[in-house]
């Protein structure tokens, strides 16, 4: 087979969150973990976590030294801000000196200032839905981007406002462990207000000081499929949770009305075009069956496709799937696209290696399909605390010893490193490239 190459300047890296990887955060999240060990699996906590709060330096230069040229990473709003309208200098300039170093080893930043944790504050006042936090959040963005300055090209607002909002106020497996509906559009809806004060916070001081900016959310894109595509009722059951986890907050972002069920098309200041890209977590589809006692799910019953293997997590691994899912955002919306999330719970590293190299070629696929791809960042760099799991699942390419907290390089960690020093991709190991369409209702 022919050697197959990502572009020259194609950013190729890891994807970390603060509250996982830092430590010693004072959030909406450190606090649910103290007062509900119990939904958190071992009582685990992110007390500790994987120190890069004060190990950035050699975790950057590990990175670097695995020819890593792009790195997504999140500030941690309640260490920048830890009461109200006061600013912590010293927490701004920690986080100006984690990007210059950053820069420093040539590995690009890409910034992400809301990843699922709010200050505690805020949260106290209803998080997303207080009246007040479109306008806190861009007085925030505002400081980032005035303290980073032109370091930083690429930012994202908002981390999955989707799954915030399904896992903290549907299902309430996070905080604040609400289990509401209404509940949970209202979520969305104030992320979505976040977002547009956000992007216009960030792109009013980029154009005062005459620096590049590039906003956008990181979206997942989970899409759902009638198990029995035959079965009208399962089709029904697919498609509108589908619509409204998939479409319904990117389709406001990009029309300026806040679409249904997120609002009744009434528009909101700066939400038009409020997308410069479109960052993209990606990590399974499902398939979904009719079953009237799940009303959370809006009656249907989601379960992984029984046709391919599963990771650790009990999620569908699909290569194809990815190179779909880019392929139907980069056709509904026209944005270039970064891949800011994928990756594999995989305990002893036996699935990720090929993981790696097939959805590394389905991202190839796509790009020989014409999508403007522009990078992608694996989840994650070190094993972290993964909010409810805890410890227990194993998304990095570096084990992290918990007493010692030394970055052990597994075998795919050395596996990426070739790629990314070459941007030459492997051929496939899967047998079937193509794209496998689950039949169902698309949207």
């Amino acid at each position: 087979m022919r050697t197959r190459r990502f572009p020259p300047d194609f950013l190729l890296g890891c994807a970390t969150a603060a509250h996982q990887v830092e430590g010693h955060t004072t959030n909406d999240w450190s606090r649910w973990e103290r007062d509900h060990p119990d939904r958190v699996a071992g009582g685990a906590t992110a007390e500790v976590a994987c120190d890069h709060y004060a190990r950035f330096r050699e975790d950057f230069a590990q990175l670097a030294a695995a020819s890593h040229s792009g790195h997504r990473l999140s500030v941690e709003w309640s260490r920048v801000e830890p009461t109200p309208g006061r600013f912590d200098r010293a927490a701004l300039r920690h986080y100006g000196e984690v990007v210059r170093t950053m820069r420093g080893w040539g590995i690009e930043p890409i910034v992400t200032l809301h990843h699922f944790t709010f200050p505690r504050w805020l949260a106290d006042h209803g998080g997303a839905r207080s009246a007040e936090a479109p306008r806190v959040f861009a007085r925030f963005a505002a400081a980032c981007a005035e303290t980073f300055g032109d370091s930083v090209r690429w930012w994202i607002t908002v981390n999955e406002p989707n799954v915030l909002a399904f896992m903290g106020h549907l299902t309430g497996a996070w905080p604040p462990g609400e289990v509401s509906m209404s509940g949970a559009l209202a979520t969305l809806r104030g992320l979505a207000l976040m977002h547009a004060a956000a992007y216009r916070a960030l792109h009013t001081v980029a154009r005062r000081r005459g620096w590049p900016a590039e906003v956008s959310i990181a979206h997942a894109e989970r899409r759902l499929f009638a198990k029995r595509p035959r079965s009208a009722l399962d089709r029904a059951a697919a498609a509108l949770p589908d619509l409204v986890f998939n479409r319904c907050f990117l389709r406001s972002c990009q029309h300026g009305r806040l679409m249904p069920p997120l609002g009744a098309g009434e528009t909101a200041p700066g939400l038009r075009d409020s997308l410069d890209y479109l960052g993209v977590n990606y990590y399974c589809d499902d398939v979904v069956a009719f079953d009237a006692g799940q009303w959370r799910s809006l009656f249907g019953r989601r379960e992984p496709d029984a046709r391919f293997p599963l990771s650790s997590f009990g999620w569908a691994i699909n290569p194809p799937g990815l190179r779909r899912a880019v392929n139907d955002l980069w056709s509904e919306f026209g944005l270039p696209i970064i891949v800011t999330e994928n990756g594999v719970a995989d305990e002893d590293d036996e699935l990720r290696p090929a993981y790696l190299v097939d959805h590394l070629n389905a991202l190839l696929d796509a790009i020989e399909d014409g999508v403007d791809l522009r990078g992608y960042m694996h989840w994650t760099a070190w094993d972290n605390f993964e909010w409810a799991e805890g410890y227990t699942k194993r998304f990095g390419m570096y084990a992290v010893d918990p007493v010692t907290l030394s970055r052990v390089p597994k075998p795919s960690a050395a596996l990426f490193a070739g790629i990314c020093a070459t941007r030459e991709v492997p051929a496939a190991a899967s047998r079937h490239r193509r794209t496998i369409e689950p039949a169902g209702a698309r949207i």
